[in-house]
């Protein structure tokens, strides 16, 4: 378990086992969820600066933080939403979330930079396109997801509404 690519194998396996138990072992929604949302915000407000302006004058702290934390629990919901959709369907069907399937795969077919305490884990599929994603190690030695990079989450934004 003291590696990201045996726990990324351990996910894998758990979504095709149809595990969702398991499979959320290995991810932190809440953490992704933060980090997602502060994309999410910073991106809207950029676009529309009038709803920068709205959020300014409720005297609710900086627009970009109340906008982030009132899109949280909603992106931490779809988060374990896509779990758990994607272990009903075992991993097999098109998802938000590409992953290496197999041990081998989940070594060799993921880049891993190391940023102590964490690791930046980059996996592309031929048919999805490139993930990239933060793991942390966790005091069990396993690691969980707990952030995309902000030009996946943007992608995403652009994609269809979850089923």
């Amino acid at each position: 378990m003291g590696t990201p690519q045996y726990s990324l194998y351990r996910l894998a396996a758990a979504l095709h086992s149809h595990d969702p138990g398991s499979a959320e072992r290995f991810l932190d929604a809440d953490r992704i969820a933060e980090a997602a949302s502060e994309t999410i915000a910073a991106d809207y407000l950029e676009h529309e600066p009038r709803a920068s302006q709205v959020l300014e004058a409720l005297g609710q702290g900086s627009a970009r933080a109340t906008a982030a934390r009132a899109l949280k629990p909603l992106v931490a919901q779809r988060v374990r939403a896509e779990m758990a959709r994607m272990a009903r369907e075992g991993g097999a069907a098109a998802g938000a979330l590409a992953l290496p399937a197999g041990l081998v795969a989940a070594f060799w077919r993921v880049q891993v930079l190391r940023e102590a305490p964490d690791a930046w884990i980059t996996y592309t599929d031929p048919r999805r396109g490139q993930t990239r994603f933060r793991m942390s190690q966790q005091p069990d030695r396993s690691w969980r997801i707990t952030e995309f990079d902000r030009e996946w989450v943007r992608r995403q934004l652009r994609q269809s509404a979850p089923r």
